[in-house]
């Protein structure tokens, strides 16, 4: 027995198997701290801290968008199930967090998210509600649409440069229609700025009062340039957005009757500044409302907010000839996180498509986390209970502890790397991940089954026999590779559903470690056993 444990500890099969075990122990008990923090408390090192947990195990939020009724008044299942698609794509483009998104209704959509900080959740807020409706507009004539613009993609596609404050890019590139526009009305205007904006406001004007239209008359783009524009200019002119000033806090239904082409209304002030009774007033005339105070924020930063206005580069090529094709977002942030967070999401806001709908936050919910920690514990114990339950099946076909032991030790070890890999890339788990363990349990139970059958011959009142080991081993293994392959093949599609998506991951990633890591150990281990 000793010989054999020696020659079990000098295989190359049973040394990589105890290095993936180690390093996967190291990442769920959270020793290399994958996990800082989870729901707002600090992590320390234990079982599971270093796993990330889906709804159905850590609680979360619940977000319910309402969809605004579009301009032809139809709402259709086909167009919420493209506002579903787009939604998914964008958020799920934000890292490997699974956040699922599915259509409630006729006109609303319900987003889930696991766990998420305040912070995470405010910037998955900002994504939805946004419809991504890019245009670019030289001196308030529309030059660049959106449906004629994609993401450059590439490696020079984006970029970040500068040390506080960090300048960024996101290069795009004009389909030919878009080139002739870009040349017909840029063509004479090098040197002038062009305003890039993502949702725009449409049929909308500004309210605000007196004082804080007097100052942003005043206040102008660039302090040092004499020439550059003042914040009105860029709203009126520019934007093409009327502005409506209140003087103490009352309207005139004279001068409003001049605005009854449009629709909303953006109140660009407090309730000191224009009062909710104006506001209820303007909402008798049928008009939308929607406030947007300045809070503490300078007056560029919260009228760019409005206005949807992402950048204003400066023309400095012949839109004819030199960049005819190709144009950049840009701007500037303070810190190097919010620059590469500002790239990010004008690149998944762009190339994911325009929102066919509006969406609105209607409500968000909380999910208690004490319902999701039960059902981790039960799924904990129905895993144990089938990996025993699986042994004593085999005890039973085979009479053997010899046989027993390995496959729970290689049972166990693939379901603690298949966590390891989970950890490692910051899957979350779910129901459905927990149920693709399980499954490619399952299967490595098969294929133990077929290598134990391949070692050891059964005949009609026979004694069990060994043959010829590395002929059978190699036997075994391509009934085993064959079957991987099939079950891989059937996977992969199955990965494209959002809902699966876990079931999928986990079921290939078992199945992998299995065929290239578990299953030969247990042979290597069953060979040594039933030598002489």
């Amino acid at each position: 027995m000793e010989s054999k444990i020696r020659n079990l500890l000098r295989s190359w099969r049973i040394i990589l198997l105890a290095v993936l075990i180690f390093i996967s122990l190291v990442c769920v008990f959270n020793v290399v701290p994958l996990n800082k923090e989870r729901a707002n408390e600090p992590l320390g090192i234990g079982f599971g801290n270093g796993l990330d947990y889906g709804l159905d195990f850590a609680g979360g939020t619940q977000i319910q968008l309402r969809l605004e009724e579009p301009v032809n008044n139809t709402l259709s299942s086909d167009l919420l199930e493209i506002e579903k698609n787009i939604l998914e794509k964008r958020l799920n483009s934000m890292g490997l967090r699974d956040i699922p998104v599915r259509p409630w209704g006729e006109r609303y959509i319900l987003i889930q998210v696991a766990s998420a900080s305040p912070a995470e959740i405010e910037a998955i807020e900002n994504i939805l509600k946004q419809q991504a409706r890019f245009e670019a507009r030289i001196d308030g004539e529309l030059a660049i649409h959106g449906s004629d613009v994609s993401i450059d993609l590439g490696p020079q596609g984006s970029g970040i440069s500068g040390g506080g404050p960090y300048n960024w890019y996101v290069s795009i590139r004009l389909t030919r229609s878009g080139g002739e526009k870009f040349c017909e009305v840029g063509g004479d205007k090098r040197g002038k700025p062009i305003d890039m904006f993502v949702d725009r406001p449409e049929n909308t004007f500004i309210v605000m009062n007196k004082a804080t239209y007097n100052i942003l008359d005043e206040l102008t783009e660039n302090e040092d340039d004499m020439e550059s524009d003042s914040y009105i200019r860029i709203v009126e002119n520019r934007s093409l957005i009327p502005v409506l000033v209140i003087e103490n806090n009352t309207v005139d239904p004279e001068i409003l009757a001049d605005y009854n082409i449009y629709h909303k209304i953006i109140i660009a002030a407090d309730e000191v500044q224009v009062s909710e009774a104006v506001r209820n007033q303007l909402e008798e005339y049928n008009f939308s409302t929607e406030r947007k105070p300045r809070d503490d924020r300078d007056y560029g930063e919260w009228i760019f907010d409005i206005l949807g206005l992402k950048s204003s580069p400066n023309l400095r090529c012949d839109p004819c000839t030199q960049c005819k094709y190709n144009a950049q977002i840009s701007g500037s942030a303070l810190t190097l996180e919010e620059a590469i967070e500002a790239s990010e999401e004008n690149k998944i806001l762009l190339s994911s498509g325009n929102l066919p709908v509006k969406a609105v936050v209607e409500s968000k919910s909380e999910f208690p986390a004490s319902i999701g920690e039960k059902f981790l514990g039960y799924s904990f114990i129905i895993g144990i209970i089938a990996i025993f339950t699986v042994a004593l099946a085999i005890y039973l076909r085979y009479r053997a502890l010899f046989i027993v032991v390995p496959t729970l030790i290689t049972g166990f070890s693939e379901i603690l790397i298949v966590l390891g890999i989970a950890a490692i890339i910051n899957w979350e788990l779910d129901l459905p991940a927990i149920a693709g363990i399980i499954a490619a349990v399952g299967t490595g139970v098969d294929d133990q089954i077929v290598i134990t059958d391949e070692l050891i011959k059964r005949g009609k009142g026979e004694k069990k026999k060994v043959v010829s080991v590395l002929n059978q081993i190699r036997r075994a293994f391509f009934i085993i590779f064959t079957a991987a392959a099939t079950t891989i093949a059937v996977m992969l599609p199955v990965f494209s559903i959002q809902a699966l998506k876990g079931f999928a991951f986990m079921t290939i990633a078992g199945v992998l470690i299995g065929v290239f890591v578990t299953r030969p150990a247990y042979a290597k281990i069953l060979e040594e056993m039933l030598k002489d």
